[in-house]
């Protein structure tokens, strides 16, 4: 069966997809959105409890229809979702579901497009299956003997499933230290944090500001001279770290062009003295973790709070399309390696992954629309 004929898809239905694809059809376009999962949102709502929005509502919604003022300054998760499910609707966007993407490829000075049920050939196409497509964890030895509970934060729901056990989360970023600070909350014996790079921790407002708008604010000044007036804000709003555990920040959340951890409850546990600090994880044992130093403890689950990879070569067969950490070839309006072929939702920020969506998805969408007269 020949493949379905389409004028641009989008690969993935979250926020930047879904930006990219509201955008195009300001432009008089009608893109087709490709989501691996059963319905909009779906990731979103399948995240852990506890969690809101670390950005403001103001700053958070997607271009052309933003987040109801009815909800909180931070949104929670779920009522993000919703929110997703009703921007795809209300803007009218043809949202594919269950079709993930198994294959990306150029044909005919086109693309070819194709998922498990169906291929498309397609003039031009935007990848927007974001910054935290696949967990990852790592290949710790002694993995497979360790007779405890071993998650990726991903599979992460609540504490209440941990209450009275001894818990060790591994990775201190804004995910890891959320889950230690729920699990102190719902009743977990012992909680600790295997930190192998200490990060920047910053209180989510400075008297009464969200930390977002400082970010917005001094994202246009040097990186140095910006994180030197970050650490000294830090300072002055969780203090000296040190003696409980976690050293200097490693890295500038400007320099790195990385956000800083925020807190939302982690640092009152941690100076109460509920949750530990431990260093980096060497190998995993029938009960428990030893870590760098050769310091055994035992654990009855590990939650791993290590990250995801964007998972683009996965898909992409399309030579020189990632870089070496797994980051997508572009130009500053979205164009990757091949003509037709770009890119949305890419772009690590300390001002909010979802503000930055929602000012390059019109870049984008113009670069694709100004890129099919001439194809």
């Amino acid at each position: 069966m020949p493949p379905a004929e389409l004028e641009i898809a989008i690969v993935g239905a979250g926020a930047s997809g879904l930006a990219a694809g509201a955008a195009l059809e300001q432009l008089g376009h009608a893109p087709v959105l490709l989501e691996r999962d059963a319905q909009v949102g779906e990731r979103w709502a399948r995240r852990y409890d506890r969690l809101r929005l670390h950005t403001v509502r103001r700053y958070s919604g997607l271009p052309y229809h933003g987040l109801s003022r009815d909800q909180p300054r931070y949104v929670p998760k779920d009522a993000f979702a919703a929110y997703l499910r009703d921007y795809a609707t209300r803007l009218e966007l043809d949202v594919r579901l269950s079709a993930a993407v198994e294959r990306l490829s150029p044909r005919h000075g086109g693309w070819l497009v194709e998922t498990a049920a169906t291929a498309y050939s397609v003039r031009a196409v935007v990848v927007a299956t974001g910054r935290y497509n696949e967990p990852f964890t790592p290949p710790w030895p002694g993995s497979d003997g360790y007779r405890g509970q071993l998650l990726h934060s991903v599979d992460y729901r609540s504490g209440r499933a941990f209450a009275g056990q001894r818990v060790l989360v591994v990775g201190l970023g804004n995910t890891g230290a959320e889950i230690a600070a729920d699990l102190v909350e719902q009743g977990a014996d012992r909680v600790a944090v295997a930190v192998r790079t200490p990060p920047p921790i910053v209180r989510r407002e400075i008297l009464g500001v969200p930390v977002q708008l400082f970010g917005i604010a001094l994202s246009p000044f040097p990186a140095g001279p910006a994180d030197r007036l970050a650490a000294a804000m830090r300072r002055v709003g969780t203090g000296d770290l040190r003696q409980y555990g976690i050293g200097p920040a490693a890295w500038g959340p400007f320099t790195a062009r990385r956000p800083a951890v925020i807190d939302v409850g982690f640092l009152k546990e941690l100076k109460a003295g509920a949750i530990d600090v431990r260093g980096n994880v060497e190998r995993l044992t029938e009960g428990g973790v030893v870590f760098a130093g050769g310091d055994e403890e035992p654990f009855d689950a590990v939650v791993a709070a290590t990250g995801f990879r964007q998972g683009l070569e996965r898909f992409l067969d399309i030579p020189d399309a990632v870089d070496e950490r797994g980051d997508p070839r572009r130009s500053a309006n979205g164009a990757g390696v091949a003509p037709g072929l770009f890119f949305c939702g890419y772009t690590e920020t300390i001002r909010g992954q979802l503000l930055e969506a929602r000012r390059e998805a019109p870049k984008i969408a113009g670069a694709v629309s100004r890129y099919l007269p001439a194809a």
